[in-house]
Order: structure tokens, then sequence, then C-alpha cells
């Protein structure tokens, strides 16, 4: 469901270039490149519009069209729409992980950029967000061409390494960009990587040229740098890096749209937003709410926003709780926002990391929007992960349904 808030100033559905924010086509001295940026509804490209708006100084930006692959939500143009001067939605193939999409989208990069840049007053910074990792590679491309722009390349995760710790690869082809990209290396001192796989190139790119590194938490930075074999690259990482979470929006954003969906007055109402995996998390939930004694369960009531409802749906028949669940599809961002308003309890699990990665480098991004709505947060957490960290009012291991209906019983009785 879209959310249908007019868009800010700066809205510009089209992507042609054009300058549409504040001031003219001379105004914006940084330049924003992310593969995913609204538009189009992606946790990266929302992230990447919440970074735009913390700096606070108009930008322009270079995004992948992505029409084929991503809905729209007019709705985050509310986030940093004012900020961008200009905006090309780069029409190259929508390709997450292959080499002609990233060479596509670099090339048609690079072409725009150094235009913009010859037509103000030259770029002094620029920023760029990976996943997906073209983000990184093009601003690699241009960060050797203009050397004196002070590139800040952020990571949301860590990109040849999976959910699981098994390493992530799309092959690299042998073109001219790549011989650019390894004499860029060599010329500031470090080996290119030569395990051929697109994802290390694009973390080592960064690693070597980016002036400053961006990572969501410490775990995470630690995961990415055990592949790194120069102890001289390791060392840059850190001497250059910082730590920073997902921003939160200021508390304005959860009043700005009326969600339709209904409430049950007399039930403490549990929100859960995102992927629903009946056998990960959420299955503990829902065995939980199995075992819990009817009086306690006749004062809940979890509400269930996922992109197949219909699975949903099927899975509550299943185990007959039909009387505490209700489900939705995703909400427009916006509408997201006010709902964890309106809910009594948010709840939000952990990835599941343990036997196979030493520690979880995952923070689900919806834990910054759900700090920002003041409403209490159940988090089904790994012990020691970063999200087990964070000040939860309601906490249960995750996939611990004893642990689960503790936890129901008590915002029941609350």
């Amino acid at each position: 469901m879209a959310d249908t808030t007019a868009p800010g100033p700066g809205h510009d559905p089209e992507g042609d270039g054009a300058p549409h924010g504040p001031g003219d086509a001379r105004s914006a001295r940084d330049l924003v490149v992310s593969y995913c940026f609204p538009p189009f509804v992606d946790t990266s490209a929302i992230v990447a519009a919440k970074r735009v708006r913390e700096m606070g100084r108009p930008v322009d930006v270079l995004q992948n069209r992505m029409s084929a692959e991503r809905r729209t939500d007019r709705g985050l143009a509310r986030i940093a729409d004012h900020l961008v001067v200009r905006r090309q939605q780069l029409p190259s193939p929508t390709l997450f992980s292959s080499w002609r999409g990233i060479t596509g989208f670099t090339r048609r990069g690079v072409q725009r950029a150094l235009e913009w840049d010859r037509e103000g007053e030259g770029y002094q910074r620029m920023y760029s967000r990976a996943h997906f990792s073209a983000s990184h590679v093009l601003a690699a491309r241009l960060a050797l061409l203009r050397p004196g722009v002070e590139w800040t390349a952020e990571f949301s995760d860590p990109l040849s390494r999976d959910v699981t710790g098994a390493v992530r690869h799309a092959p690299v082809r042998e073109d001219a960009l790549l011989d650019a990209l390894r004499e860029g290396m060599r010329s500031a001192g470090f080996a290119p990587p030569t395990s051929g796989n697109s994802f290390e190139w694009a973390e080592q790119l960064a690693f070597a040229l980016a002036g400053t590194l961006v990572f969501t938490n410490e775990h995470q930075r630690e995961l990415m740098l055990e592949r790194v074999d120069d102890p001289e690259l390791v060392d840059r990482v850190r001497g250059r890096s910082r730590v920073s979470p997902h921003p939160t929006l200021p508390e304005e954003f959860y009043s700005m749209a009326e969600p339709r969906h209904p409430l049950p007055a007399d039930r403490r109402n549990i929100g859960y937003f995102g992927n629903f995996y009946a056998t990960r998390g959420m299955g503990a939930v829902l065995a939980a709410l199995e075992a819990l004694p009817r009086r306690w369960r006749d004062e809940v009531c979890l509400h269930v926003f996922a992109g197949r409802p219909d699975q949903v749906e099927e899975e509550v028949r299943r185990r007959g709780l039909e009387d505490c669940v209700r489900t939705g599809p995703f909400l427009g961002y916006l509408e997201f926002l006010a709902m964890c308003r309106r809910m009594d309890v948010l709840l939000v699990s952990d990835a599941v990391t343990q036997g196979l990665l030493a520690t979880n480098p995952f923070l689900p991004s919806k834990w910054s929007d759900y700090r920002g709505s003041g409403t209490p947060v159940w988090g089904m957490v790994e012990p020691g992960s970063v999200l087990d960290d964070q000040p939860l009012d309601h906490r249960s291991p995750v996939d611990h349904a004893s642990a689960a209906v503790q936890v129901l019983a008590d915002i029941a009785r609350s």
C-alpha cells in the first residue's frame, strides 16, 4: 500500500538530471552514489535517504532505475528530497551482482557525474552506500578520477559473505574498468583482489580508496576484516572507519500518515513488520501463542504485515490462531511509521547465525524506526548480538518458544 502524501519539493520521479531542489545547478557540492534510492522501496534506499537528511547539505544523486525490480513509494520523498538538487536514474540493467550490471551502472554514472562536476563548482564530498555493490565500484572509479573529493563509503552488511557465513560470489570480467580499478589500488599501495569476485572487489576498493568507512556496528566491521589478508589494509580500515547505527527520523514523521488497519481496543496489540519466516523467529512466536493460557491469549493480538499475507494466513489457520493473529500487506513507509506509534509493542527478530558466524553482524534496520516511535520493543535475540545490546523493553532468545510465552504473558498482564 503506497503512501499518498504529497512529495517534497525535491521530488523527481523521472530522474532526468535537471535541477529541482534548493538553489540552482551549482548549489550541490556533495554527490551521493546509491544504486537504490527513493522513490524505490528498499531498506538500503531508505537508510541512504536518512543519511542525506542527517548530513543536511544539498546533494546530487546517482541511482539505478529500478522500476522492473522495486515498487515506488511517494512518501519516501519526505525524508530527503528537499535536499536533492539533481537526480539521475541511470538506465543500466538492474542486475544486483553481475559484472555487466556493475559496468553499465559505472559507465553511465561516471559520464553523468563528470558532466555535473564540470557544470557546477566541483564536488567536495561523495557518499556511497552498499548494498548494492555497484555503488562502491562507481564511487571508486570517480575517486580515482577526482582524487581531491572526500569519499565516505558505508556498508549496510558484509558484501562477500551471506547470512550463513558462506562466500557470496559473482565473477568479474577482464575489461577496461577492471584494469583501471586494479591500477588504482596498486597506486594506493595495495594489492588488488585475486579471487575474481566482484563482491570482494567492491569491499576492498572502498577499504583502499575511501577517506572514511562507515559500518553500522562493530561486529560487522570485524567480520568483514577477517577476510582481508593485508595487515596494512586492515590498519587503514581501522584508522579511517567509524561505527554509526542507522539514523532515526524526527518524531513528526510518525504522524504524517493515517493507516486504516483496525486495532482491537480491548487487547494489547503487537506489531511485526517484515518478511515472515514460520521456521525462524516467527515460528517461536506462533508456537508461544499456541501454548499461552487462554486467559492471556484473549488479552493480546499479533499483527503481521508481510509481503505474502496469504502465506501468513495459511500458517495461522494451520495452528488455529485466527482469534489472536491478524495479517496485512507491506505498508507504505509513512504508514508503517504511524502504525509503529499506534501499537502497544513492536516485535523484531535477529537473523539466526549461531554456529555459522563467530558473532552476529546484522542489526535489523527497523530497530532505528522502532526506536523513534516511543513504543515498547520486544526483541527476539541471539545472545551477544548487536540487537541484544540495545535497550529493549522485552527480550527472549530467538527460536525459544517457552521464553516467548513468558514475554507474551508479561505483555498481556501489563
